[in-house]
């Protein structure tokens, strides 16, 4: 043979969820936060899993630092993963979400959480499993990609008695890892007034910066809720509330019926048009419905608008006509009496101020809270969007504007202000304490970031 015949190879691609360089890309976030894109996306989940079951959020956190390991678990009191959502997650060829076609103001809606969480690990270097616990099972999942690239999924499934709600346990190397899990418990128990969360953590290290070399766990650290849920003291759009036309362009929409569509060529239901319809706020009645779809003849069912795509324009117009756009206040806010009681209690607020305001962006509607106090000790910087904490700024590409200056970022206006959590951006002889928390609630943010961090604003 004095020639080479190459081949061609297939490499799968679903590989790039273990692969560091990947998943930096994926997640927005460099290696070293990886343990904590694994914890956020787990308490976004948990949240979520907790509101669609329509019980009081008790969401757990476990930290145990040990032999150069960070062993993490996030616990809820949801309904619990189901066995086939499990399946679907780890096909990694595709996405599974049930977030990522739907305009609404709720956390997440990357599509690939779980996903990332269970290519994290291996990325790191580390060979231990991933395991979720769920009512009546015990999920022991090992992945890795072999030499040539290909991925390798080893799922076990055993039986597990007494779990309520889910449980998801991962294990990455301590080295390398800027992570501060007490920051992120406290954020989600900020936004969250309804949520109760509990974080308990164990170090074998001194160096870890807990207390002692003992492996015995420091007192549990418990954010309780402040509000009923489910009650009328406190509203949030839920995960199972209706979503309204007037939050959809009508690229979203062909989205979303396309997606159902796509669902139902690989065994999915084929949903009648009049279904689909009902599913939207102000439009669930049998009759609008049926005025909606009168629009529409011959075409009974989603699978109908692919052969004539255009048609899901005029479906959106006729939807928003027979609909009214939702106020503001179906959005929810976080509201001033937890972040005032939240504040007082972690950092002794000796000033309080609060302001909401309202707007719209790129057509859907928003609403935007500021607390900020001035305090006993020294406090820190809060941000969410949609009840969910984001890793920096959501505001760094956005100017915002006084009487007296202007500046771009949240903490940049902040140290003009003299109202900055951080002596760093203090002027000079400045020592005021603050603690500061910014919340925007949209249907449809517009990220300029795949870690879903930076917010684009119209106007």
């Amino acid at each position: 043979m004095n020639e080479l015949k190459r081949t061609t190879f297939e490499t799968s691609r679903a590989a790039e969820y273990f692969d560091a360089h990947e998943l930096q890309a994926q997640t927005g976030q460099p290696a070293s936060n990886f343990a904590t894109v694994a914890l956020k996306e787990l308490m976004d989940n948990a949240l979520d899993a907790c509101e669609t079951a329509g019980v009081a959020p008790e969401v757990g956190i476990e930290v145990r630092e040990e032999e150069g390991l960070i062993r993490l678990s996030v616990s809820d009191n949801g309904s619990g993963i189901p066995l086939e959502t499990v399946r679907k997650v780890l096909n990694f060829d595709t996405r599974t979400s049930d977030k990522v076609a739907y305009r609404s103001p709720t956390r997440g809606a990357q599509g690939n959480a779980l996903k990332t969480v269970i290519g994290i690990p291996h990325a790191l270097g580390c060979q231990e499993p991933v395991l979720i616990e769920a009512p009546g099972i015990r999920h022991v999942i090992r992945a890795w990609v072999d030499p040539a690239g290909e991925l390798r999924v080893d799922h076990d499934e055993g039986g597990v008695d007494g779990r309520r709600g889910t449980q998801v346990g991962l294990v990455v190397p301590r080295k390398g890892q800027d992570f501060d899990p007490d920051y992120w418990a406290r954020s989600f128990a900020l936004f969250n007034p309804h949520a109760s969360v509990r974080i308990r953590a164990h170090s074998q290290s001194a160096e870890c910066g807990y207390q002692g070399k003992s492996d015995e766990p420091e007192d549990d650290v418990f954010y309780h809720s402040t509000v009923p849920f489910p009650g009328q003291g406190f509203r949030k759009f839920l995960p199972t509330d209706l979503t309204s036309p007037h939050w959809y362009s009508v690229k979203a929409l062909e989205r979303l019926l396309f997606s159902y569509t796509a669902d139902a060529r690989t065994g999915g239901r084929n949903l009648p048009l009049r279904e689909f319809v009902r599913q939207f706020r102000g439009l669930s009645g049998t009759q609008k419905a049926k005025v909606v779809a009168a629009g529409f003849p011959g075409m009974k069912y989603l699978s109908d608008f692919e052969k004539v795509p255009g048609a899901v324009a005029e479906l959106l117009v006729r939807m928003r006509k027979e609909s009214k756009a939702p106020s503001h206040e179906v959005l929810g806010v976080v509201g001033e009496e937890h972040f005032r009681v939240c504040f007082e209690e972690w950092y002794g607020a000796e000033r309080f101020w609060y302001t909401k305001a309202k707007g719209e962006t790129y057509g859907t509607p928003y609403l935007f809270e500021v607390a900020v106090a001035q305090t006993e000790e020294a406090g820190d910087l809060f941000t969410a969007v949609n009840f969910s904490p984001t890793f920096d700024d959501p505001l760094a590409a956005t100017r915002l504007e006084s009487p007296e200056f202007a500046a771009y970022g949240i903490k940049s206006f902040l140290s003009q202000a003299h109202a900055s959590p951080y002596p760093e951006y203090h002027w000079e002889g400045a020592t005021t304490r603050t603690a500061v928390a910014v919340h925007l609630v949209t249907p449809a943010p517009v990220f300029l970031d795949r870690g879903k961090t930076r917010l684009q604003l119209e106007g």
